[in-house]
């Protein structure tokens, strides 16, 4: 179920070498923002029509019906209307209270913004003597508040979202993001010092004193602004100097580029309005005029919310709804559904769950070993709040830990395990080990200090492509093995949506195979037909229950977390990134050289960045429906690229060619976002 969006079609060569050049060579940034120009786009704001915003509640499926965000432009031959008000000293003396930047005022640019927006320009020596060019960045993601009292400006802090930050020129975006290290430092702050005093000239035009932080560093500036009561908008505009040097900024740079200066010149046009409380966002500005295509973008969005609520995840046992049609995807202890193409089609062959508070605890950032469990509770530290558990459950958790690993030492012995009626399964798979399973346990339940399986891996640390040896009259026939790590196998008779009886906690995250083909005597798993693997000598098993990985031999301690499905400290070795790449499913009809990437645990890649030409392949690899809509909740472009409704197992593919960034967010979860940057 694969669909396609082309950003931008391929033209001539010859077209595109003499667009270049033009594209190098001409000089036409968008000029500054100035305080006549923005009297009009006040003006033209409030007309006498409402408009109203819902927002979507990301944490339920619940349909919410979404009403179109105004926009409008300013007249481009329209002189200020009579809502056009002076700052005369009676005026002024009236202005009181706390007063918001508006974002929904205009729309955003960079070649025209009639909306709020932080900026910046700087001069720019291009190579081979071809000249100079003003680069121009901009943000419309503003937030800040004016606070008047008795006629004046009291206090005023602004801050600009530094990772919505676009230029002029697409393909710099991503080295600008670099340069000012906004995955750390993602925000600006203006704070004023002191008090404005307003006085009873038409405009406002002043020289401010004020702190400024930028890439976690402040420095004292001085700013020349203007501003006027516009009707019942306050409008600002201004700009100061700054010095990259001063915030440890280092200019980008590029093969075309020779120089860029150090000083650069910070912009702004603000937008406020009067809060309505002491706790409330910006009051909303009336406009007549409409964007057909903000229109077009909000009823998209309410229709892909009624779909999504339509969706019924199933009750059965291994919880697959009854109503997908996939494609080949996902990666295998890293998403919850696993789908692989087979001469039959594709087929679901494992599913995470079932759906409940279960955390995947697998950063390396956080202590999920069991070496690092015991060491948090030893040290009393601090628990992460993303795991979940009270202190009481990491001592419980800990405790049963303790007990199987206490169950791994009387058998570190492969005869030992041979000897207690464990078979060896003659297969050791990647990052796994050998399986050697009890199955007359597997009706017992769930029991920490006995599990049903425990993993050996060939002594040599090598990864065998054949069979394994095998128990015979309680002894190991084949090579030397070293106990590795255990696992935990209940029977599939499992009928509802409650998780099974585990571990203290929610970090024990089960998952199920289904439609393996375990191939005993060639030494390896497959995923075949029924027909096809019983052919090749292997054993078809349309399931084989829920099951659970528990990493609890000091030797193997795992850095992917203590019920990881993978242990990179067994063959074949590798860092714990490498991992989830060597475990990427994917189908007959993925593209040729694109970048896979999994939408999984309600999350996107946080950046994806390619090569222009290269595809983005996403998977829905999730429980739910989700999209991949181009822009922010807020200013959403789905003329850009939109992959309208992703159920579990669908993919979208993205081609790209032109280079810039792109802002993709889920229409159905806002708190989903992401950035695509085509280098």
């Amino acid at each position: 179920m694969t669909r396609k969006l082309v950003l931008t079609t391929a033209t001539l060569i010859g077209i595109a070498v003499l667009a270049g050049w033009w594209f190098l060579l001409r000089d036409d940034a968008p000029p500054p923002p100035d305080l006549e120009s923005a009297i009009q786009i006040a003006s033209a704001a409030q007309v006498t029509t409402s408009t109203t915003t819902t927002v979507i509640n990301s944490s339920t499926m619940t349909p919410t019906t979404l009403a179109p965000t105004s926009t409008t432009k300013a007249p481009t031959t329209t002189t200020p209307t009579s809502t056009t008000q002076a700052l005369d000293s009676t005026e002024a003396g009236g202005i009181t209270g706390t007063w918001a930047v508006d974002t929904t005022i205009g729309s955003f640019g960079i070649d025209e913004s009639t909306s709020s927006f932080v900026g910046f320009r700087i001069q720019e020596v291009l190579a081979k003597g071809i000249g100079e060019v003003t680069a121009v960045g901009r943000t419309p993601q503003v937030d800040g508040t004016l606070s008047f009292l008795e006629g004046s400006l009291a206090k005023a802090e602004i801050t600009a979202d530094l990772t919505e930050l676009r230029t002029d020129r697409s393909m710099r975006d991503s080295k600008v993001q670099s340069a000012l290290n906004t995955s750390t430092h993602p925000n600006a702050v203006f704070i004023l010092d002191g008090e404005i005093s307003i006085n009873n000239e038409q405009t406002i035009e002043s020289v401010v004193s004020g702190s400024l932080t930028v890439n976690g560093l402040t420095n004292q500036i001085d700013v020349e602004l203007q501003g006027q009561l516009v009707g019942q908008i306050i409008t600002v505009v201004g700009k100061f100097e700054v010095s990259l040097s001063d915030y440890q900024v280092e200019a980008p740079s590029a093969p075309i580029v020779a120089s860029v200066e150090d000083e650069a010149i910070v912009e702004f046009q603000l937008f406020f309005v009067e809060a309505t409380s002491e706790n409330s966002t910006a009051a909303v500005v009336t406009t007549t005029t409409m964007n057909p295509l903000v229109i077009e973008n909000v009823e998209q969005l309410n229709e892909y919310i009624a779909q999504a609520a339509s969706f019924n995840q199933s009750d059965s046992d291994w919880l697959l709804p009854g109503n997908l049609d996939p494609s080949a995807g996902g990666a295998p202890g890293f998403t919850r559904y696993v789908f692989r193409q087979t001469s039959a089609g594709v087929v679901p062959t494992l599913v995470e769950g079932p759906i409940g508070p279960q955390y995947r605890c697998q950063e390396e950032s956080l202590p999920c070993s069991y070496l690092e469990l015991k060491e948090l509770l030893e040290s009393n530290s601090p628990i992460p709040e993303q795991m979940g558990l009270s202190s009481k459950e990491l001592a419980e958790l800990v405790a049963e830990l303790d007990l199987l690993s206490g169950f791994l030492e009387e058998h570190k012995d492969v005869n030992k395990a041979c000897e207690k009626g464990y078979l060896s399964d003659r297969i050791q798979t990647a990052n796994m080990g050998s399986h050697f399973i009890k199955a007359d346990a597997f009706g017992n339940g769930f029991d920490p200090s006995e599990p049903e399986i425990i993993l050996y891996a060939r002594a040599d640390e090598t990864l065998p492509n054949k069979e394994l040896g095998q128990c015979r009259d309680g002894v190991w026939n084949g090579q030397p093995m070293t106990l590795v790590g255990s696992a935990f196998i209940l029977p599939p008779t499992q009928k509802d949506n409650s998780h099974p009886k585990g571990f203290t906690g929610d970090l024990d995250n089960w998952h199920v195979h289904l439609n393996l083909c375990r191939g005993n005597s060639s030494g390896t798993d497959t995923f075949v037909p029924k027909e096809e693997c019983e052919k090749s000598g292997g054993n078809f098993h349309e399931t084989i229950g829920w099951m659970m990985h528990a990493w609890v031999s000091p030797e193997h301690d795992n850095e992917l977390g203590v019920f990881s499905m993978w242990n990179p400290s067994i063959a074949p070795f590798g860092d714990t990134s490498s991992v989830e790449e060597r475990f990427l499913v994917q189908g007959e009809n993925f593209p040729e050289g694109a970048k896979q990437s999994l939408v999984t645990n309600f999350a996107f890649e946080e950046k994806i960045e390619v090569e222009a030409g290269q595809s983005v392949y996403f998977n829905n690899s999730d429980s739910v429906p989700h999209t991949i809509s181009a822009g922010t909740p807020d200013v959403p472009e789905l003329e850009e690229f939109d992959s309208g409704i992703l159920n579990p197992g669908d993919n979208f593919q993205i081609d790209t060619s032109k280079p810039g960034s792109y802002p993709l967010f889920c229409a159905l979860h806002p708190d989903m976002t992401a950035l695509l940057i085509v280098n």
